[in-house]
C-alpha cells in the first residue's frame, strides 16, 4: 500500500441528495418568480387598445393636415406594422397633435420611413389625437 496514499471517505449520501433536492426546489422556485416578474412587466407595458380605425369623424379631424381617407388608411397600417417593431403602440391620446410629429420624425430613422410614409403616419396620429381627445 502507498503511504502517500489515503482513501477518502465514502460522502454520505443522505447528506448530497438533501443538498441537491434543496438547491433544485430553491432554483425552480427562483425561476417561477423572475419568470413571473417578467410576465407582469410586459402585461403592464402592453396596449391593448387597438389604433382607432378610419371613422368620418377622423376623416373631418384630417383636413389641417389635407389627408384623404386613403392618406389615414395608409398612416394607420404603417403606425400599425412599423411602430410594433421597436416598441407597444402607443396610446393616440397619449400625446397632442402637435406632439406627434416631432416623436414620429425622431423614430423614423429606425423604422426607414419615407417621408410620405411619415406624413401619412403623422396626418393619422394628428387626426386621430384630434377625434378622441
Amino acid at each position: 500500500m502507498n503511504p502517500f496514499f489515503k482513501p477518502t471517505p465514502a460522502p454520505d449520501r443522505r447528506y448530497s441528495r438533501a443538498v441537491v433536492t434543496i438547491f433544485v426546489h430553491r432554483s425552480r422556485w427562483a425561476r417561477q418568480v423572475v419568470s413571473a416578474i417578467i410576465i407582469l412587466f410586459i402585461v403592464s407595458c402592453a396596449n391593448f387598445a387597438p389604433p382607432p380605425a378610419i371613422t368620418p369623424a377622423l376623416i373631418a379631424n384630417a383636413h389641417p393636415d389635407h389627408a384623404s381617407a386613403n392618406d389615414l388608411a395608409t398612416g394607420r397600417n404603417l403606425f400599425v406594422s412599423r411602430c410594433l417593431e421597436c416598441h407597444t403602440l402607443p396610446s393616440v391620446t397619449k400625446h397632442s397633435p402637435d406632439e406627434w410629429p416631432t416623436l414620429v420624425s425622431r423614430m423614423s430613422g429606425r423604422a426607414n420611413l419615407s417621408a410620405s410614409d411619415q406624413s401619412a403616419i403623422i396626418a393619422y396620429l394628428r387626426a386621430a389625437s384630434t377625434t378622441h381627445r
